[in-house]
């Protein structure tokens, strides 16, 4: 088989075992807060367990570069793959909070390696003059299953029986193992470079572009972290909305922007535009729509849906002019720097709820959507402040 054939070969089941890993993460994503409620006293004390399950990530991801050179991608993901079945297996069989706090940070840990693991993939086998179309057609693929999966959750849940959903995850994640095992036991692994934090970090300072477009990431899951932790809680608790609502019927219609969007977006980012227009506008969708999530005091299921679903247009166009813009600046050789831009994107999951913390602390609950919905205006400046690669 010819090289270029053999690796859209190999690009093509990177997409269907990420597709799997997708539905495995986000079967149980917007019931994680609610299961961990179980475990804990206060929607406080569940930030803190996400807050520690961040810091687990940053110390496993900066690592990560180091477990590819000297293991090698494929190893390393289908290592990782067992440990999370592991780890699932606990949290759908344990009721004990004191085994199930630490498998649930550790499984945090995994899911993130994880998805180095396949992103790594992805990259090696990109063309660099293609990357916005195939990014944006993993961030699709990716996109796809997590919209879905919500549904499927809702229909396995009957009254707050968590643990079924973790069983299924585990369904999903063991074709991911199936997948990568069958076709990527010749995987060629590129020269990984493995440069100090500090080397690393001063690489990415002197590069105005490279900084900006790490912390338009931060930015991002900053208001992922936010949306995925307190706003199902608040639109359970508060709001009066059922659980298998908000699974079935909000969470899939609102992340449709990342379906449709998407795909077309990277493709205009290679050929026509570059990213940063179509970054700025997208701050300013996801500043105005996140803000106005504040104003709205029903509880119909209309309004929440059609507000979250604005929220997620603005995202899903940072979400993947970012990852064009990124993934054009390195390459598979350059690990480092991207795994710095995953570490940054985790502590958003540290300081995500410290702000909502520190926030709910003075103010009334729907405050938070508010001042989330002006610190997003933070990316506008930044997004215009790059280099188009067009």
């Amino acid at each position: 088989m010819p090289r270029t054939a053999a690796k859209n070969s190999l690009l093509l089941f990177a997409y269907l075992a990420s597709f799997f890993y997708a539905f495995h993460y986000a079967l149980p994503l917007y019931i994680q807060s609610s299961f961990l409620f179980k475990f804990t006293p206060t929607a406080d004390a569940v930030g803190t367990v996400f807050a520690v399950g961040a810091l687990a990530v940053i110390i496993a991801t900066l690592l990560f570069s180091r477990l590819l050179k000297r293991f090698g991608n494929y190893r390393v993901i289908r290592l990782a793959i067992i440990a999370q079945i592991i780890l699932l297996a606990i949290l759908a069989t344990n009721k004990n909070p004191f085994i199930i706090l630490p498998a649930f940070i550790l499984s945090q840990v995994f899911l993130n390696i994880i998805y180095l693991n396949l992103n790594a993939f992805v990259e090696s086998l990109s063309a660099n003059t293609k990357t916005g179309g195939i990014r944006g057609i993993f961030l699709t693929v990716l996109n796809v299953a997590i919209a879905g999966a919500p549904l499927l959750a809702g229909l396995l849940l009957t009254d707050h029986d968590f643990e079924k959903i973790y069983l299924m995850a585990i369904v999903f994640l063991v074709a991911v193992y199936f997948v990568i095992s069958l076709n990527f036991r010749t995987y060629k692994d590129p020269v990984y470079e493995t440069p100090s934090l500090i080397e690393t970090m001063r690489r990415i300072g002197k590069s105005h572009d490279l900084h900006s477009i790490i912390f338009i990431v931060f930015l991002l899951n900053l208001f992922y972290t936010l949306m995925v932790i307190y706003t199902p809680i608040y639109l359970n608790e508060t709001m009066g909305i059922p659980m298998s609502t908000i699974l079935t019927t909000i969470i899939p219609i609102t992340l449709i922007p990342f379906i449709i969007f998407q795909i077309a977006l990277g493709k205009i980012a290679d050929k026509r535009l570059g990213e940063t227009e179509i970054l700025a506008v997208g701050f300013l969708i996801l500043a105005v729509s996140t803000a106005a999530l504040s104003s709205i005091t029903t509880g119909s299921v209309a309004i929440w849906t059609g507000v979250l679903f604005l929220t997620r247009v603005g995202a899903s166009a940072i979400e993947v002019m970012a990852e064009s813009y990124l993934y054009k600046k390195v390459n598979s050789r350059d690990m480092h720097i991207v795994t710095f831009m995953f570490v940054v994107r985790t502590s958003a999951y540290i300081i995500g709820p410290l702000v909502a913390s520190t926030v709910l602390a003075y103010f009334d609950y729907r405050y938070l959507f508010l001042i989330l919905g002006a610190i997003m205006l933070l990316g506008i400046p930044y997004s215009l402040s790059i280099r188009d690669t067009k």
